[in-house]
């Protein structure tokens, strides 16, 4: 009996969620959404790092929207494979998570380790997938 309450309830839950409906391509979301946070980041970085409360807060920001869109890679049809998409998606997600914790914390160690955490997780699938100039993989 009690196994069919928390089964009805765990029923209820999921008819009560939103369907998630993909519009976008991966293409679209590394474009539109990744490279522009990925392209702040690293000219924040290459100028020595967030210098006050503001870049702080847009460091924070970036690195969250970098978590978020490493999960809608991993949604739908969007992942090319089985492996090395899915670990270098994951593992975007979690330095940028390390990303957005460090730059609560202020703490340009660990913010700039994340960075490049992030910049390894997306060579180690651009690697795999991404078209080269003269068309091959």
């Amino acid at each position: 009996m009690r196994f069919a309450t928390i089964l009805a309830a765990a029923g209820l839950a999921l008819a009560q969620s939103p369907e998630y409906h993909g519009v976008a391509t991966a293409k679209q979301i590394m474009a539109g959404i990744q490279k522009p946070a990925m392209d702040s980041l690293a000219a924040m970085n290459k100028a020595g790092g967030p210098k006050d409360e503001k870049e702080w807060a847009l460091a924070e920001q970036q690195a969250a929207v970098l978590a978020e869109t490493a999960q809608l890679l991993l949604m739908g049809s969007r992942p090319k494979d089985q492996d090395v998409w899915i670990k270098s998606s994951q593992k975007l997600n979690a330095t940028a998570g390390d990303s957005v914790k460090a730059a609560q914390a202020k703490d340009l160690t660990a913010w700039q380790a994340s960075l490049n955490g992030m910049g390894g997780a997306c060579r180690s699938c651009h690697n795999v997938h991404r078209k080269k100039k003269d068309g091959t993989q």
